[in-house]
């Protein structure tokens, strides 16, 4: 860079921003344009194929350059965060009209892979997470984020755990964005997973500040839960809390819900059971087509999405929680009025879990308040839905359900019914809200005849024949002739004085002038003042807001549920507290939907400790056996999620894990064979499994020779008859190994 006696003033002003921000990429704001310089400019250019070009800065060489326009800045920074960027907005702080010397500029705002609030710039139906470490020998917090919700989970991972807990979760949740501090010992091995397995994770080392108390600032979030949370926890979430308010340089107050991981309360599906059986993602491409997720997924509100994904990487285990989710998917099966008319009523409710999350953070546009009125206006006729239903959780749902019809009003009284794109722009504020608005408008459409009638009524007060007139330098006048003078009114000043006539300018034709010359500027200033207060008195009200867009989340589950159900024909599975495990006329879910001209083949499996506790399967390639098995576990899956599976009946009991070892793949990055990446998966399994697990053990030992592969198969399957005792699925050709 330039030496500093020989840059330019704004480029000298560039340079002292840009030394808070050495990590990101720096928005400049010139006039119309966001201009980014040196290093970044040359960044921008490659990432968004932007014309690079120069600027003076003082020396001779000109200093490389390139911009976007202010108002479509959002869909450049979108693409860059999306890169793994961070990008900080430097903005006009005054008037440049008014400004005397260089315009005062600061950061206002910095915009991160884990922080970004803006439309469409995250996957509808997917969270968004940013997580913290924080931790010491004996333990380690994590945190995970959700800044376009206002969710936030937590979990300790104690020491012996790192590599399984810390890393599966790390693994299922796939934050976008990691800070960290304080992790002794363990830095090294977590920061080489997350940069070799996360790969678009951006990772930023935050210490914090000594002056900040986390305690206060977890509290000041999450109240009701910090008597119950360890020191480390409660450091962990304020540094997160901490972090996001510094770089979003907004309030965050929408962040007050805290969950619990709780592994004694959900059934737990590692990354790589996920991964082989498809719940979420498809192994071919890792997309949607092709999974359970696809199957199920009827919602109509991407809340209901949301949520959706989280009840499959988590299902439930206590049969309580679980039955009442069958009873409220059986309501909704049984009454096909019920079911067509929520599902016409969801179709009509926006995102606006999210769209208040802009609100409170004070980027929400007029579109945002439209979408929420419009979501709003829907809740009483999902509210009258729902008053028919009779299970347990529907109307409990219902009654977290509230109809804001405060937050409503105010939106349909100010916001217009089709508003402009852009605040910036005006055309949003409904006439009648604002009589000051409304005067200004119409001074702005109707100044002639405003000037006409002004004219009338100064005739008819002083009864002097006078006109109105205008002029550059003088602005609006009363022109009295000599031939019609009469005594003039004080409140008259004179002006101008001409050959043949006076003019003259009185105190409300100046304020007319005013209002006429300034109008349009005064027009927008004055919406956007006024947007800004709508805002602000819809903030009140985003708590009960956001418990609503929960609640609604929930019925579009339940709703979802009853849709797949009806479509596929499920019925409901019976759960028992006996270890007894049944399945009868069982089909794959996600298969039966994708194969064309042929009819699934339905099966039968029974899984008990007493005869039954483990199966080999055997057969050549080709047999079905890996369907075979994995059928059971995604059948188990679906059906501790509270959704009826494909079969004719079934009785299962819940269980605690499900364990998958299936395919055979290598780990490349980490130097792993296949056989070395399987005898690590058998290991895992066979360490973590209960009485209580499923396991599904799919070809142990194909990575080595017969004899040896032999050996590892039936060490493994006597293992789990002698040590674990889980219900286990064992594939194999070795049949002779088990005689």
């Amino acid at each position: 860079m330039p030496a500093e006696k020989k840059i330019t003033p704004m480029i000298k002003q560039y340079l002292e921003v840009k030394e808070q921000c050495q990590d990101k990429i720096l928005f400049f704001r010139l006039g119309d344009f966001y201009e980014m310089f040196f290093d970044d400019a040359l960044t921008a250019s490659r990432e968004l194929d932007l014309t690079l070009t120069g600027r003076a800065g003082g020396d001779k060489e000109k200093v490389p350059m390139c911009g976007v326009p202010f108002h479509s800045a959002d869909t450049y920074i979108e693409r860059l965060v999306h890169k793994g960027y961070k990008v900080a907005i430097c903005e006009q702080m005054e008037d440049p009209k008014l400004a005397k010397g260089l315009v005062d500029r600061k950061i206002i705002k910095v915009v991160t892979p884990g922080t970004i609030t803006l439309e469409n710039a995250v996957a509808s139906k997917k969270n968004n997470y940013i997580a913290c470490l924080m931790g010491k020998e004996d333990e380690i917090a994590i945190a995970l984020m959700d800044v376009t919700t206002g969710e936030c989970l937590w979990s300790l991972c104690v020491a012996g755990s790192i590599e399984d807990t810390l890393f599966d979760m790390l693994s299922v949740y796939d934050p976008s964005e990691l800070i960290y501090s304080q992790l002794g010992s363990y830095a090294e091995v977590i920061l080489d997973y997350v940069h070799t397995r996360l790969s678009q994770c951006a990772v930023t080392l935050y210490d914090g500040k000594e002056d900040i108390d986390y305690r206060a600032v977890t509290t000041a979030h999450f109240s009701e839960y910090v008597d119950s949370l360890t020191f480390t926890t409660i450091q962990c979430l304020g540094l997160l809390l901490s972090y996001v308010a510094t770089v979003m340089q907004t309030d965050i107050s929408h962040i007050n819900v805290l969950e619990r991981v709780d592994n004694e309360r959900r059934l737990i599906v590692d990354a790589a059971s996920l991964r082989h059986l498809e719940i979420i993602q498809n192994v071919r491409d890792g997309g949607r087509k092709g999974t359970l997720l696809h199957v199920l997924d009827r919602t109509h509100t991407a809340m209901g999405g949301r949520l959706l994904r989280k009840w499959l990487e988590f299902p439930l285990v206590r049969i309580a929680d679980i039955v009442r989710r069958q009873d409220a998917v059986e309501e909704l099966l049984q009454h096909e009025i019920i079911r067509q008319d929520m599902g016409d009523t969801l179709d009509r409710i926006y995102d606006f879990e999210r769209i208040l999350t802009r609100i409170e953070t004070g980027t929400a546009s007029p579109k945002d308040m439209v979408a929420l009125r419009e979501s709003l206006a829907v809740i009483p006729d999902l509210k009258n839905i729902l008053d028919g239903t009779a299970s347990p959780l529907l109307r409990q749902l219902n009654e977290r359900i509230q109809r804001h019809e405060e937050t409503y009003q105010l939106l349909s009284e100010a916001i217009k019914e089709d508003p402009g794109t852009v605040i910036r722009n005006g055309g949003v504020i409904r006439e009648g809200y604002s009589p000051e608005l409304d005067e200004i408008r119409a001074i702005s459409a109707n100044s002639r005849a405003f000037m006409q009638g002004l004219e009338e009524q100064e005739k008819e007060k002083t009864g002097i024949k006078l006109k109105i007139g205008y002029t550059k330098v003088f602005g609006y006048y009363f022109e009295i002739s000599h031939a019609n003078t009469k005594p003039i009114p004080a409140y008259y000043v004179r002006k101008q004085t001409l050959v043949n006539a006076e003019r003259y300018i009185t105190p409300e034709l100046k304020e007319f002038e005013v209002k006429v010359l300034t109008s349009q500027e005064r027009t927008l200033a004055l919406e956007y003042k006024i947007f800004s207060e709508v805002r602000q008195k819809i903030q009140e009200h985003i708590p009960s807001m956001q418990e609503t867009a929960r609640a609604i989340a929930r019925v579009d589950c339940l709703y979802s549920f009853s849709c797949a159900a009806h479509e596929n024909h499920y019925t409901r599975p019976q759960f028992t507290k006996e270890d007894t495990f049944i399945i009868r006329d069982g089909r794959h879910p996600i298969i039966e939907k994708y194969i064309k001209d042929e009819m699934f083949v339905p099966n039968d499996v029974t899984l008990n400790h007493k005869d039954h506790e483990v199966l080999v399967i055997t057969g050549p390639n080709m047999a079905g056996k890996s369907t075979y098995m994995r059928q059971v576990a995604v059948l188990t899956l679906m059906a501790q999620t509270g959704s009826f599976i494909p079969a004719r009946e079934a009785v299962l009991c819940p269980v605690d894990r499900i364990f998958t070892r299936i395919g055979a793949s290598d780990d490349i990055l980490t130097g792993q064979s296949t056989f070395m990446v399987e005898m690590k998966e058998v290991s895992y399994i066979l360490k973590h499994a209960t009485p209580r697990s499923l396991l599904i053990l799919d070809e142990i030992g194909r990575g080595t020779s017969t004899f040896d592969g032999m050996s590892i198969a039936r060490a493994v399957i006597e293992y789990c008859l002698k040590h674990v005792h889980a219900l286990t699925l064992f594939a194999t050709h070795y049949h002779l190994s088990v005689k």
